[in-house]
């Protein structure tokens, strides 16, 4: 247990910390990224999967849900908008389509009271992906990048956090220890 508190208290620390010096350059999406790969490696643990053929996404949403306490529709949301373009295309999908919603995003550096809300927007609003070229969208997602943080970092901690329940469940232990060991498997 004590390496399993030191090791997430590390993650958690380095992602407080390079998230707010990414934010005071402007780098949003390296912020983002991190958090990203700081929610799939608490998805991994988890799950008790780290290996190349584990279903990061399903195991992200899974920790989202109960750790984060999000909802359904947000942590696919925040996946499709942000997590899968990031990762792969190095930048968000302007607008995507969700449960027939054309959805464009927006991020906050701070901002609690937009945090993770789902707006609709005027009839005919669109989003500019160029100078030249406007995609329709219908609503808006926001996203606070330090409340996403925090919310990683409270996902942790508490009675009701990653760390309480896996001190408590010899099932989660055996997930950790799992996921640790494929994690550190130089074959892996």
């Amino acid at each position: 247990m004590k390496f399993a508190e030191n090791f997430i208290e590390e993650r958690i620390a380095s992602l407080e910390k390079d998230v707010a010096c990414c934010l005071q350059g402007k780098a949003v999406f390296p912020a983002l990224l991190y958090c990203f790969s700081t929610i799939d490696l608490l998805g991994a643990l988890n799950a008790g999967c780290a290996t190349k053929k584990s279903h990061t996404a399903q195991q992200s949403a899974v920790y989202m849900r109960c750790f984060m306490n999000y909802t359904e529709e947000q942590s696919r949301i925040l996946q499709s908008l942000f997590r899968h373009k990031i990762v792969h295309l190095a930048q968000p999908k302007a607008v995507f389509i969700d449960v027939q919603r054309s959805i464009c995003w927006r991020y906050w550096h701070e901002n609690p009271e937009k945090h993770l809300k789902l707006i609709k927007l005027p009839s005919g609003s669109k989003v500019s992906v160029t100078t030249t070229w406007e995609i329709p969208c219908d609503y808006e997602f926001n996203l606070s990048i330090t409340h996403f943080v925090k919310d990683l970092a409270t996902s942790v901690e508490g009675t009701s956090g990653y760390l309480a329940i896996l001190r408590k469940e010899p099932e989660l232990q055996k997930c950790f220890k799992t996921a640790i060991e494929q994690i550190f498997d130089p074959e892996e």
